[in-house]
């Protein structure tokens, strides 16, 4: 899934997802994406997996 789907279907603005990604060490509980060229896709499985740990925390 695309950076802006992805965060769509987080509800976050795409922008909040790429800064999240590029924080890591702030935010180590994201997901890596896969790199396709120059975007990036990510597995929408893992994200829901990642957010439902922390909102279980």
């Amino acid at each position: 899934m695309t950076t802006s789907a992805a965060a769509a279907h987080i509800h976050v603005h795409p922008e909040v997802l790429r800064r999240w990604n590029r924080q890591r060490d702030r935010y180590p509980w994201l997901p890596k994406p896969k790199r396709v060229g120059k975007d990036f896709r990510w597995d929408l499985d893992a994200l829901d997996a990642a957010l439902d740990a922390l909102d279980e925390e």
